[in-house]
């Protein structure tokens, strides 16, 4: 058996601290993403807090959310649970009342928010409420300096996605942004068991 030139062991220990170098970064960015995700979320949820305030206790420290009759409830980790401040705020729902996939909220002028669970998802699966996305419904074709995509779909309703943020808007070639949301109509059950449709 040869012995290892020195070029080749410089090249492999270089190699081998390249590699080192590239896990470190990933981990680096991995752990800023991670952080965003969570400031996103903090933010989105003090969101809730104040449009869809609940009777006590806040959205951030919610464990899972259940539809009982016609009533949201929300369950901490302590046992304890609590309604909506106003409880009429809550219309309709995706999946089982046990377990339900989303939960959609109506505000005082008309305007819908979900809140979509995913315990798998990129942000469920880090959230204890397995919260992935909180998604608001805008009727605007213009969001500030943002321009919401045109659709195949015509509809009046945009869904824009307060937790993903960032990666929902794109710059088209005229260099204006523009949003990818959601803009497609949704079907959900309404709380009395009735289809309930948005857009």
């Amino acid at each position: 058996m040869t012995a290892l030139s020195t070029s080749t062991l410089q090249a492999m220990e270089s190699s081998q601290g390249f590699e080192s170098f590239i896990k470190e970064e990933v981990t680096l960015i991995s752990s800023l993403n991670d952080a965003r995700i969570q400031q996103m979320m903090d933010y989105s949820k003090n969101f809730l807090d104040k449009v869809f305030p609940l009777s006590k206790g806040s959205h951030k420290d919610v464990r899972n959310y259940v539809v009982y009759y016609q009533h949201l409830l929300a369950f901490f980790e302590d046992g304890s649970q609590a309604g909506l401040k106003q409880p009429k705020q809550f219309v309709a729902l995706s999946g089982h009342k046990e377990n339900p996939t989303s939960i959609v909220l109506k505000n005082a002028d008309g305007f819908h928010v979900e809140v979509i669970f995913n315990a798998h998802g990129k942000r469920g699966s880090r959230d204890k409420a397995n919260v992935d996305d909180i998604q608001i419904e805008t009727k605007s074709m213009d969001l500030g300096d943002v321009t919401i995509a045109a659709n195949d779909e015509q509809t009046d309703s945009h869904w824009f996605s307060m937790v993903r943020g960032d990666s929902e808007i794109t710059t088209n070639r005229a260099g204006q942004r523009i949003c990818r949301c959601v803009d497609q109509r949704k079907h959900f059950t309404g709380k009395d068991g009735e289809e309930y449709r948005i857009g």
